[in-house]
């Protein structure tokens, strides 16, 4: 659901700032450290299921927007760009130097200036893999079991059991 929000808000820079500074110490955390990163992710996160993971670095705009299921596992240099709601399914794999963002501007150079920004909701399903440095742009819906090859850019929705890729990621076949 497409949304429109101002960029100056000082409620959404406060919430960006936390976010920011939780980054900040979740990626100086030793990594063997795994059960504390499950628990600092646990109360910062919107929802996080057991067992899953996110490696450091992580990097995010809110936080609170973003909701794992269950034995998830998000590899290092993960970027959530969550001014809008992402939600990643059970037993979802995610390579390397992804990035996933629910933020746009608008085109109109002057709506720019005025600091009018959109989100649209992503959705990655139960069972999914995504490649190294895919990028997943808003209001995309990734189906379950689901594949994504590395480097691609995902701008439409995918239906489940697909393997996609390139740029744009177009369905290939079904799996």
């Amino acid at each position: 659901m497409v949304q429109s929000y101002n960029g100056s808000n000082e409620e959404l820079r406060a919430e960006n700032i936390r976010a920011r500074k939780f980054t900040l110490k979740y990626n100086k955390m030793s990594p063997a450290n795994v059960r504390g990163h499950f628990r600092k992710l646990k109360g910062f996160l919107g929802d996080i299921g057991e067992g899953s993971r996110i490696l450091a670095p992580f990097y995010c705009d809110r936080g609170n927007k973003i909701h794992i299921g269950k034995n998830s596992f998000i590899n290092y240099g993960a970027t959530l760009l969550d001014m809008g709601d992402i939600f990643i399914g059970d037993d979802v794999r995610i390579a390397p130097n992804c990035s996933i963002y629910t933020v746009y501007h608008p085109l109109d150079a002057k709506e720019r200036e005025a600091k009018v920004c959109f989100t649209n909701e992503v959705y990655i399903g139960s069972h999914c893999w995504i490649g190294g440095d895919v990028t997943i742009l808003p209001g995309v819906k990734i189906g379950d079991c689901s594949v994504i090859g590395a480097g691609s850019v995902v701008t439409k929705d995918i239906p489940e059991n697909s393997l996609a890729y390139g740029n744009p990621a177009r369905v290939i076949r079904k799996i």
